[in-house]
């Protein structure tokens, strides 16, 4: 039984003519070699139309009825920075492309660090001099670099700002035993259920927990630039990350609690950057949050802010088609 197929190509860009995939070319060779009269060209026919262009509004979803049981710190970042990022990377769940990168990246390095920082602490039991600090340093970013299949060469572009830190890290450890400061975990899962979020539980993971008597602390590593993350704490109501962790140690822990970024990159590294009131920002956190999920439950749009530097760097921007909104458009939302 003979069947036919049908394949659409593209033959020109603007004036400029293509030729044929080779894939295309073999299989033409292949029918001809078989006797067959190859592929034939067919010019195809479409009925045309005039169409009114039309602005592009910006988009306005709801999704009542599509919230997700839990919620992460990124996720309530999107909802605060921009609600259409919220629906298009956690209702939506859309992902941009990875790209295969063999290159360590910066964030590959973190990973690292964060992870060689948990080894060197859980094994830490009791203060110890700088010097001893330093070689178990070293040797816990070479047990790390094994468990994580890493080679020199893939870690040499970090390698010397990993050493440049190392001695500091060093001292501010020694500050820190000096204070009475006591490490007491790292990568803590931890979810929290308040009663404000009618059954919506927060949920996430805690870089390092300290401990000063009754006083905890909450530390975030970053690699990031310091400054960046100074900006952030300068107004403790803007910065989401530090109020959601304090979150989710707050859920029914009411002990004194201090929340800093710990910066690990820079000439001054590491660097405390403390949100003051952390407590306050969390509970004003939840609150927030509680009064934004009544209204979607009720129906109320997730739209599409477009301004502020959230906007420039969004993963969502073609989605939501900004570059291509009327100037001035005003949203009804």
């Amino acid at each position: 039984m003979r069947r036919n197929g049908v394949m659409t190509r593209r033959r020109r860009d603007g004036s400029e003519p293509l030729a044929a995939s080779p894939l295309v070319e073999r299989l033409d060779l292949a029918l001809r070699r078989a006797g067959r009269s190859g592929i034939d060209l067919v010019q195809p026919h479409f009925a045309e139309r005039a169409l009114q262009a039309q602005p592009i509004a910006r988009p306005l979803p709801r999704a009542a009825q599509s919230l997700p049981p839990s919620l992460s710190a990124s996720a309530v970042e999107a909802l605060r920075d921009c609600p259409y990022r919220f629906f298009a990377t956690v209702l939506l769940g859309l992902r941009e492309d990875s790209e295969l990168e063999q290159a360590l990246q910066k964030r590959d390095y973190g990973t690292w660090l964060h992870a060689l920082l948990l080894r060197f602490h859980r094994a830490r039991s009791v203060p110890r001099s700088a010097e001893e600090d330093i070689a178990k340093l070293r040797a816990a970013a070479r047990e790390e670099q094994a468990a994580s299949g890493l080679d020199e060469a893939e870690l040499l572009p970090f390698v010397a700002s990993f050493e440049r830190l190392l001695p500091r890290y060093a001292q501010w450890l020694q500050r820190r035993d000096a204070e009475g400061w006591r490490f007491v975990d790292g990568e803590i899962e931890r979810v929290a259920a308040w009663p404000e979020l009618d059954g919506l539980v927060l949920r996430g993971r805690i870089d390092r927990i300290d401990e000063h008597g009754t006083l905890q602390q909450l530390i975030d590593y970053k690699t990031g630039a310091a400054t960046e993350l100074a900006r952030k704490v300068r107004d403790p109501l803007e910065d989401t990350q530090l109020a959601f962790y304090a979150a989710l140690l707050r859920d029914g822990d009411k002990r004194p609690l201090h929340a800093c970024y710990l910066a690990l990159d820079g000439a001054d590294a590491p660097k405390e950057l403390a949100h003051a009131d952390v407590a306050d920002s969390a509970e004003a956190l939840v609150h927030g949050l509680a009064a934004d999920l009544r209204e979607l439950r009720a129906g109320a749009a997730l739209p599409a802010l477009g301004e502020g530097a959230a906007c420039s760097y969004c993963s969502a921007r073609g989605l939501c088609r900004r570059d291509h909104w009327p100037d001035g458009e005003e949203a009804v939302f």
